[in-house]
């Protein structure tokens, strides 16, 4: 119980195959024994648990976990989990009711969801405004979707609109090992969704918390499992069947891109319309009524030598005559360092001293070849030499990173290569 407790408490859901290490020393252990017929001691598994190694693992993998739930990164933008209204139902059993689907919106169709949790630091909230909150067949009798047949839908038609909880499996139709295991501290989500008559709002905030989950497959099922993003770049985490309005939250973990190195894990409040918009109280078109972040719509002042684009959501060196990322059009005056009227020899020379240098990224809503000013509040465009004079090494590689992918590289090189020659008509 103790050892549950802790796994709960500071371990997330990648730890799990921690707690299975003792069982496998001991199912080691007994076939070693058989193997060479020695007279090993039943009490190996007592000694191994007393042993500094064992403890030393427990310790290696409580810390592992604590760190992992405690320094994740900040979640980027697109990640949100909304609820979905799919039928309402005016007769037989379900008259009154409706149901919703809830789903977590991913932004790369290999993203990959790979548990759902909650504790009392984060706690775990589906509600309804209705009690008994949730509809639950008799026939599904288990909680998530594995009871969900769909060849039983023409006798069983209430069967299509079970409650479950899941990460991707609707129905019968994906295999076993799509569908989440869970495991529970004091509070037991999955009796709120089992056959066993209608279930209650989940709330789930004790000091031990728990999670429905599924291991990752492989990136080679990306297309394939139940649990990535896909296509749609959504998740299905949820089938509620009520006759009140749903709300909630819920801790979400996602494997970007499929990455578990990538790992992000976020509160995401339960969204029942997506309201898009710009968050950022520096911008000019700030939105406190949006709550989902839209930084392309976020509008900034820009300042000398930097103009306003849309299409980037960013104030962009005024350098380019045309749409920014159109190479054909940069001006060559931008590029015309020794004032001689032509983008020539000296220039192209010049540049080539700081390609490769790392021009570093400047905070947003600046773009390329520009940086942000604390004290003007608002974008400049960045200087050509990091200081006085003009000599080569005082040039700024971020005047040069013209694609403003924070690297000086061959595709700036080429940038410049498209306007070699052009007059400055400055």
């Amino acid at each position: 119980a103790v050892r549950q407790r802790y796994l709960l408490q500071f371990c997330d859901v990648r730890m799990v195959p921690i707690a299975i290490f003792h069982p496998l020393l001991c199912n080691l252990e007994r076939v070693l024994r058989v193997r060479v017929s020695m007279d090993w001691k039943d009490t190996l598994c007592e000694d191994l648990e007393s042993s500094w190694l064992y403890r030393a693992l427990w310790v290696g993998a409580l810390l592992l976990g604590y760190f992992s739930a405690y320094a994740q990164p900040d979640l980027p933008e697109g990640y949100t989990l909304q609820v979905e209204e799919v039928a309402s139902h005016s007769d037989g059993e379900l008259a009154g009711m409706t149901t919703y689907r809830l789903y977590v919106n991913c932004r790369n169709a290999e993203d990959y969801v790979s548990s759902c949790s909650g504790d009392n630091d984060n706690p775990l909230i589906i509600a309804s405004t209705a009690s008994p909150a949730w509809y639950n067949s008799a026939f599904n009798t288990s909680w998530n979707a594995q009871g969900v047949n769909p060849l039983l839908f023409l006798v069983l038609p209430e069967l299509a609109y079970d409650s479950y909880i899941t990460i991707g499996a609707e129905d019968a139709t994906s295999s076993n090992a799509e569908h989440p295991s869970s495991i529970w501290g004091e509070i037991d989500v999955t009796l709120e969704f089992d056959g066993d008559g209608p279930g209650n709002s989940v709330l789930v905030d004790d000091s031990l918390g728990g999670a429905w989950y599924t291991v990752f497959p492989g990136l080679d099922e990306a297309y394939s499992h139940a649990g990535f993003a896909g296509d749609d770049l959504r998740v299905l985490v949820a089938q509620l069947t009520t006759a009140g309005e749903v709300s909630g939250q819920i801790q979400v973990q996602i494997f970007q891109n499929g990455l578990q190195a990538q790992e992000i894990r976020e509160m995401l409040p339960i969204l029942t319309d997506l309201v898009p918009g710009c968050l950022d109280a520096n911008a000019t078109n700030y939105n406190p009524e949006a709550n989902v972040s839209d930084s392309s719509s976020c509008l900034y002042p820009c300042g000398a030598g930097t103009q306003y684009v849309a299409s980037t959501g960013m104030c962009e060196l005024a350098a380019w005559q045309g749409e920014v990322g159109d190479t054909q059009t940069l001006d060559p005056c931008h590029l015309d360092l020794d004032a001689s009227g032509w983008m020539d020899i000296t220039d192209l020379f010049a540049i080539h001293v700081v390609q490769g240098l790392d021009p570093g990224i400047p905070a947003e809503p600046c773009g390329a070849g520009t940086q942000w000013d604390a004290a003007l509040q608002h974008c400049v465009a960045s200087p050509s030499t990091l200081g006085e004079g003009n000599g080569l090494n005082n040039l700024n590689p971020r005047y040069f990173d013209l694609n403003g992918d924070g690297e000086l590289n061959t595709n700036d090189f080429l940038n410049v290569l498209n306007v070699f020659g052009s007059p400055c008509l400055d």
